[in-house]
């Protein structure tokens, strides 16, 4: 008898434990099929940006995840930012992608309990959105290293001219990061700042007329009308380049900047980590990007009548 109660007992043992092996196995299954709920918020509407947020789809959809996107755009309005950022609070989002300064301030004032993962801000530390539940992408980008291979290209350069919102948090910083880069090399800086899309015609040409080459920064302002900017360069056979390379696309000669799609995808990354593998965000630092292959504009080269020396020419892409 005892040896039949003995052998019950191991049974029903081996039962339970199948059954909770099941139901771990049904639980872990659930989970793998979580759909979450991603909120993306965009200052504006211009390549570099709209390649971070594809990086950061493709980097999601690429991990597996399940996801359902709320994708909304502030046209550079503060207003609209704050009022998407009291949106994604109000419901409930598992974690919100915001692209570009402004947004993230936003959000970053809206919720101290959503993960927040950004990308293209130049400043993070200045912007003061440094805090417990906030990571991502800094733009920053190495200018004196832009700068030398622009004199690689033309040794005679002696000033550069820059175009700026003055509004803009990140270009300030880019301007003096410019500065500081150019001082180094023994070079000039004439900076242009300005407020309204209006101001820009009559502020580039000021600025051709003044400098040896144009600088083009990560603004918002100046990427809207980045073809008016790099027109007007090349019919004065003057320089312009980029901090990235849709500022190439767009006309500029030449950049080694910071890749936006690739941008976006590390920040995918962030992301992943934190809705799959249960990371906080104030266990990932936020981290720059290398700066990326050197990009050439070829009908900006031959508008320009440029001889590339050998090393650049083996090395870039022609766009």
């Amino acid at each position: 008898m005892k040896k039949i109660l003995l052998l019950l007992g191991v049974i029903a043992v081996f039962i339970l434990n199948c059954g909770n092996e099941g139901k771990q196995q049904e639980n872990e299954k659930k989970e793998s099929k979580k759909k979450f709920k991603i909120g993306i918020t965009q200052i504006v509407t211009h390549p570099a940006l709209d390649s971070a947020r594809q990086g950061f789809k493709d980097a999601i959809k690429e991990a597996g995840l399940e996801v359902l996107y709320d994708e909304k755009n502030a046209n550079g309005e503060i207003t609209t930012a704050n009022l998407i950022a009291s949106n994604f609070v109000n419901s409930k989002e598992d974690l919100i992608y915001s692209i570009a300064t402004t947004t993230t301030q936003s959000v970053s004032q809206a919720t101290g309990d959503i993960p927040i993962v950004f990308s293209a801000i130049t400043d993070p530390q200045s912007a003061g959105i440094i805090k417990e539940n906030i990571t991502g992408i800094s733009d920053r980008v190495d200018i004196k290293q832009q700068l030398e291979l622009l004199l690689k290209i033309n040794s005679q350069i002696k000033k550069v001219g820059v175009i700026y919102n003055s509004s803009e948090p990140n270009s300030k910083v880019q301007v003096e990061d410019l500065k500081k880069a150019a001082e180094e090399l023994r070079l000039t800086v004439v900076e242009k700042s300005v407020s309204q899309i209006s101001e820009i015609p009559q502020v580039t040409d000021m600025l051709i007329r003044e400098s040896d080459a144009i600088y083009l920064p990560t603004d918002n302002l100046v990427a809207s009308v980045i073809n008016l900017i790099t027109d007007k360069a090349k019919a004065s056979k003057k320089i312009a380049f980029g901090a990235e390379a849709a500022h190439v696309k767009g006309g500029a000669l030449i950049t080694q900047g910071v890749d936006y799609y690739e941008m976006g995808k590390e920040a995918g990354r962030i992301a992943v980590e934190i809705l799959k593998n249960n990371k906080k965000p104030s266990e990932i630092k936020y981290k720059t990007m290398e700066l990326g292959e050197i990009t050439i504009n070829s009908e900006t080269l031959n508008e320009l009548g440029v001889v590339l020396p050998e090393e650049i020419k083996n090395k870039a892409k022609m766009i």
